[in-house]
């Protein structure tokens, strides 16, 4: 927690009022936690048809559902908390939670607590992890460590309790993001193909049976939420594409990137924009990780093989949508399809980096001479990679709240516009009136994530030359109710004489008003 707090200040001393909602997606995902919160205990069935894009269905897996992080965020918002203080509570937890299971994963394995505070540190702070600060799903990879402990237990035990644990950390780890999902799903390929020379020379038919039991049991506790997510594909064809994973594959200027202050200035701001993700390990961290595959006894540790397949089978992934084969890839294997930005895969990578770290620092210990010293040498260590990372201080962006004037729409029937309605190309800009709509929860027919439906470019069109006839008839005809207009905003982009024209409009009743922000009832039709 201190180590959360120091590389995610000035955060902790207003963690109510400071926040990243400068960024798009940020706002995304502070409604996504805030609409799992809300929508989990009361409907659960609908929970995917969430109130964006309204009428549109399965709206929610537009984009990460995050329901690990949704039910972190319960008690927080149940006790009176903003989305914005939910969404930074729950990604303090998660780096601090990834560190810890990483930590405890890397003592267990070497007998270490020096390896697991480094590998810990090395797993939860690092570049990747502190440039995408916006994307909650980034933050919460604590139970990759569950998954790495099961499978080697898996391996030595043949026990059906592992399986279980495997199956049920794999699942845990998926509800927290599509995206990990998948990259964790890599990640077990190339272990599992790592330890095989273990496996198959005793039971291997056991071996495929409880591997077998673990995927079951994944398999059952995801149903629902992996089949929103087809239902999804089986309605709109959504998928990514060839194109996008070329625009987004990984490349060498990924692992040359980090937005540390200690190596960004000096060097790595030539190859930062030119990357997709930045994934540089830091070189206290590669070291430490060569020395591990270097050392005899540690590399005859199944373990320290296993982590490296892992980094380098990643590795390749993330660059693959760059080769000749990756068109022919994308066709027969359905995890090309899921995600858009291959190079975040890399995010795996680093924590395999920091799994061998800590076997190099358990290594290095083992060999230092002077055991009186080694307690400081280890904290040194301790310093120069969580320096090495290190992005503080943040710049957030001031919240004070949501304006209450938004509550006199709560309870009310129909849905709700807020204007202006941005074109397709600017449709980010939606993304706080998604905030907003967490005071009120009613459907929305604004919307931002990582899917725009082709109903988006219509609503768009149809509502352009509002406050006139067509557009208040295109709106009664989407089931909308109350249209909400941030003046400043709209006369700006439209005119002063548009606005104008609001008050004037006999279909519009004002019903309450809070600075620039005006709410307006649909008058009903006279026959």
């Amino acid at each position: 927690m201190l180590l959360t707090i120091v590389h995610t200040w000035p955060l902790a001393t207003n963690p109510a009022h400071l926040s990243r909602n400068d960024v798009g997606d940020g706002l995304l995902n502070t409604w996504a936690i805030a609409w799992v919160a809300h929508q989990l205990p009361r409907d659960p069935v609908h929970l995917f048809d969430a109130n964006i894009f309204y009428p549109e269905r399965l709206t929610l897996a537009y984009s990460e559902a995050m329901l690990v992080q949704g039910v972190m965020a319960m008690p927080v918002l149940a006790a009176g908390g903003s989305p914005v203080l939910a969404f930074n509570l729950v990604l303090m937890a998660g780096l601090a939670l990834t560190g810890w299971a990483f930590c405890l994963l890397i003592q267990r394995w070497t007998g270490s607590w020096a390896a697991g505070y480094i590998g810990g540190s090395l797993a939860a702070f690092n570049s990747h992890v502190l440039v995408r600060l916006p994307h909650l799903q980034t933050q919460h990879v604590e139970f990759i460590a569950l998954i790495l402990f099961s499978l080697d237990r898996l391996v030595a035990s043949r026990r059906v309790r592992d399986a279980a644990w495997l199956g049920l950390a794999f699942a845990l780890q998926g509800l927290t993001s599509v995206y990990v999902l998948v990259f964790s799903t890599w990640l077990l390929i190339f272990a599992v193909a790592a330890r095989a020379g273990e496996w198959l020379r005793r039971r291997p038919v056991n071996m495929v049976g409880l591997l077998t039991v673990a995927a079951a049991i994944a398999a059952a506790l995801m149903a629902p939420y992996l089949l929103a997510y087809y239902q999804l594909h089986r309605l709109t064809g959504f998928e990514r594409t060839v194109d996008d994973a070329r625009h987004y594959a990984g490349s060498i200027n990924d692992y040359l990137s980090t937005g540390s202050r200690l190596h960004y200035a000096l060097w790595s701001h030539r190859f930062f924009d030119e990357s997709a993700s930045p994934t540089f390990p830091g070189i206290v961290a590669s070291a430490l990780a060569i020395f591990a595959i270097a050392w005899e006894e540690t590399w005859r540790d199944g373990r320290v093989r296993m982590c490296l397949t892992a980094a380098i089978g990643c590795a390749v992934v993330s660059v693959l949508p760059n080769t000749p084969v990756y068109p022919m890839l994308y066709t027969i294997i359905p995890l090309f399809r899921a995600v858009r930005v291959q190079a975040h895969i890399g995010q795996i990578v680093l924590l395999m980096i920091a799994v061998l770290a800590g076997f190099g620092v358990a290594g290095l210990g083992r060999r230092w001479r002077n055991a009186r010293t080694w307690p400081a040498m280890a904290m040194a260590l301790g310093l120069l990679v969580n320096l090495e990372a290190l992005r503080a201080p943040i710049g957030y962006k001031r919240f004070s709240e949501i304006p209450r004037v938004y509550d006199v729409l709560s309870g009310q029937p129909g849905a709700v516009v807020e204007l202006p309605f941005y074109a397709p190309n600017e449709w980010f800009s939606n993304a706080p009136y998604m905030l907003n709509s967490t005071r009120y929860w009613r459907p929305l027919l604004n919307g931002y994530s990582g899917f725009r439906p082709t109903s988006y470019a219509s609503t768009f069109d149809a509502l352009s030359g509002f406050p006139d006839a067509a557009s208040i008839a295109a709106l009664r005809a989407r089931g909308v109710t109350n249209v909400v207009v941030h003046e400043e905003m709209f006369s700006g982009m439209l005119g002063r004489d548009r606005w104008t024209a609001i008050g004037r409009a006999p279909s519009l009743e004002l019903i309450a008003s809070s600075g620039e922000i005006y709410i307006y009832r649909l008058r009903t039709m006279t026959p």
